[in-house]
């Protein structure tokens, strides 16, 4: 796993027409990414969605929409044979990994007011940037893990 993108893949046995499921694996898919608030587009057998964060009102959800990890990547459905088709997804990391090293600086710039040393406040702020990223990864897998396997 880079930095920058989660991937995963996944191949399932199906028992009947491999090209009627993966059509209805697809609708299935954009319909969960729909609900998810996300715009979504099928070309062959790849389906690309991103989700578009707005900053339209201010009640505070925009901010709550800024927070939302999972904004773009791809779906892939590939037919290995008539029996058994691959589903290939990423997803990309851009806005967790810039989001956990603003956490970092942010934590370490506070430490480093309180206990004006500067190496104590790195370590701190790169420890909290880390386990704000392994977090943030952890929450991307199991939504993305979540999407894909509605469609199933």
């Amino acid at each position: 796993m880079s930095l920058l993108k989660y991937s995963n893949t996944a191949e399932k046995t199906i028992h009947e027409d491999s090209d009627l499921y993966i059509d209805s694996f697809k609708k299935k898919l954009q319909e969960t990414l729909r609900t998810f608030e996300a715009q979504s587009e099928i070309q062959n057998d790849t389906i690309t969605f991103k989700r578009i964060v707005r900053n339209t009102t201010h009640s505070g959800q925009n901010k709550i929409d800024a927070m939302k990890l999972v904004r773009e990547g791809i779906i892939r459905i590939e037919r290995i044979d008539t029996t058994k088709i691959r589903i290939v997804w990423e997803v990309k990391l851009d806005a967790l990994l810039f989001l956990s090293i603003s956490i970092g600086l942010l934590i370490g710039l506070l430490t480093l007011f309180v206990s004006s040393m500067i190496l104590i406040s790195m370590i701190i702020g790169l420890l909290f940037a880390s386990i704000t990223y392994f977090i943030g990864c952890s929450i991307v897998k199991s939504q993305i893990d979540k999407i894909v396997n509605t469609g199933h």
